[in-house]
Protein backbone atom coordinates (compact mmCIF):
# COMPACT_ATOMS: atom_id res chain seq x y z
CA UNK A 1 0.00 0.00 0.00
CA UNK A 2 1.13 3.85 -0.74
CA UNK A 3 2.17 5.27 2.62
CA UNK A 4 -0.06 8.30 2.11
CA UNK A 5 -2.96 5.80 1.65
CA UNK A 6 -2.00 3.89 5.47
CA UNK A 7 -1.79 7.26 7.01
CA UNK A 8 -4.68 8.91 6.06
CA UNK A 9 -6.49 5.46 6.73
CA UNK A 10 -8.79 4.65 9.67
CA UNK A 11 -6.76 2.00 11.75
CA UNK A 12 -9.22 -0.76 13.58
CA UNK A 13 -8.20 -3.03 16.51
CA UNK A 14 -10.34 -5.47 18.28
CA UNK A 15 -8.63 -6.20 21.88
CA UNK A 16 -10.18 -8.70 24.39
CA UNK A 17 -12.24 -7.77 27.20
CA UNK A 18 -10.35 -6.86 30.57
CA UNK A 19 -10.62 -9.95 33.49
CA UNK A 20 -11.63 -13.82 33.26
CA UNK A 21 -14.86 -13.03 33.43
CA UNK A 22 -15.55 -10.67 30.89
CA UNK A 23 -13.48 -13.08 28.17
CA UNK A 24 -15.42 -15.97 29.14
CA UNK A 25 -18.47 -13.83 28.86
CA UNK A 26 -16.98 -12.77 25.22
CA UNK A 27 -16.39 -16.68 24.10
CA UNK A 28 -20.10 -17.65 25.28
CA UNK A 29 -21.01 -14.64 23.46
CA UNK A 30 -19.26 -16.03 20.17
CA UNK A 31 -21.20 -19.48 20.47
CA UNK A 32 -24.68 -20.03 18.46
CA UNK A 33 -27.22 -22.02 20.13
CA UNK A 34 -27.37 -24.87 17.25
CA UNK A 35 -23.39 -25.61 18.86
CA UNK A 36 -25.07 -26.84 21.64
CA UNK A 37 -27.62 -28.88 20.06
CA UNK A 38 -25.19 -30.66 17.35
CA UNK A 39 -23.19 -32.47 19.55
CA UNK A 40 -24.40 -35.74 20.22
CA UNK A 41 -23.30 -35.43 24.31
CA UNK A 42 -24.79 -32.14 25.01
CA UNK A 43 -24.66 -32.74 29.07
CA UNK A 44 -20.92 -33.42 28.66
CA UNK A 45 -20.50 -31.12 25.64
CA UNK A 46 -21.30 -28.24 27.75
CA UNK A 47 -19.38 -28.92 30.82
CA UNK A 48 -16.01 -29.54 28.67
CA UNK A 49 -16.95 -26.31 26.72
CA UNK A 50 -17.39 -24.18 29.91
CA UNK A 51 -13.86 -25.88 30.53
CA UNK A 52 -12.50 -24.68 27.44
CA UNK A 53 -13.72 -21.42 27.58
CA UNK A 54 -12.32 -21.13 30.79
CA UNK A 55 -8.63 -22.07 29.33
CA UNK A 56 -9.01 -19.65 26.82
CA UNK A 57 -9.72 -16.61 29.05
CA UNK A 58 -7.02 -18.20 31.13
CA UNK A 59 -4.65 -17.94 28.19
CA UNK A 60 -5.79 -14.24 26.62
CA UNK A 61 -5.93 -12.83 30.18
CA UNK A 62 -1.91 -14.45 31.41
CA UNK A 63 -1.01 -11.48 28.53
CA UNK A 64 -1.49 -8.85 30.60
CA UNK A 65 1.12 -9.42 33.31
CA UNK A 66 4.20 -9.39 30.55
CA UNK A 67 6.73 -11.19 31.49
CA UNK A 68 5.27 -12.43 34.79
CA UNK A 69 2.65 -14.21 32.59
CA UNK A 70 4.76 -15.18 29.63
CA UNK A 71 8.07 -15.07 28.39
CA UNK A 72 6.99 -14.12 25.00
CA UNK A 73 3.83 -12.59 24.25
CA UNK A 74 1.63 -14.95 21.93
CA UNK A 75 -1.42 -14.07 20.12
CA UNK A 76 -3.85 -16.32 21.07
CA UNK A 77 -7.19 -15.66 19.29
CA UNK A 78 -10.91 -16.57 18.70
CA UNK A 79 -9.75 -18.87 15.92
CA UNK A 80 -7.59 -20.99 18.04
CA UNK A 81 -10.96 -21.68 20.52
CA UNK A 82 -13.14 -22.11 17.25
CA UNK A 83 -10.66 -24.85 16.17
CA UNK A 84 -10.59 -26.41 19.57
CA UNK A 85 -14.22 -26.76 20.01
CA UNK A 86 -14.76 -28.22 16.80
CA UNK A 87 -12.68 -30.61 17.52
CA UNK A 88 -13.85 -31.16 20.76
CA UNK A 89 -17.41 -31.61 19.16
CA UNK A 90 -16.50 -34.45 16.37
CA UNK A 91 -14.56 -36.26 19.52
CA UNK A 92 -17.41 -36.49 21.68
CA UNK A 93 -19.54 -37.76 18.55
CA UNK A 94 -17.06 -40.28 16.98
CA UNK A 95 -16.46 -41.94 20.38
CA UNK A 96 -18.29 -43.83 23.33
CA UNK A 97 -15.38 -43.52 25.88
CA UNK A 98 -14.46 -40.08 25.57
CA UNK A 99 -10.27 -39.51 24.79
CA UNK A 100 -9.67 -37.50 27.22
CA UNK A 101 -5.62 -37.92 26.07
CA UNK A 102 -5.97 -37.31 22.87
CA UNK A 103 -8.10 -34.18 23.17
CA UNK A 104 -5.71 -32.86 26.06
CA UNK A 105 -2.99 -33.13 23.47
CA UNK A 106 -4.36 -32.21 20.55
CA UNK A 107 -6.09 -28.85 22.20
CA UNK A 108 -3.53 -28.18 24.65
CA UNK A 109 -0.89 -28.96 22.92
CA UNK A 110 -0.75 -29.08 19.44
CA UNK A 111 -3.56 -25.97 19.31
CA UNK A 112 -2.73 -23.92 21.78
CA UNK A 113 0.97 -24.99 22.57
CA UNK A 114 1.68 -24.45 18.75
CA UNK A 115 2.07 -20.82 19.35
CA UNK A 116 4.42 -21.54 22.72
CA UNK A 117 7.81 -21.61 21.25
CA UNK A 118 10.06 -20.87 24.72
CA UNK A 119 10.52 -23.60 26.80
CA UNK A 120 9.95 -21.78 29.77
CA UNK A 121 6.23 -21.09 28.54
CA UNK A 122 5.04 -24.59 28.83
Amino acid sequence: FPISILQNGIKMTTEPPKGLKANMKRQYQNIKEEQFVACGKPEKYKKLLFCLCFFHSVLIERRKFLMLGWNIPYEFNDADFQVSEKLMQIYLDQYVDTPWDALKYLIAEINYGGHVTDDFDR
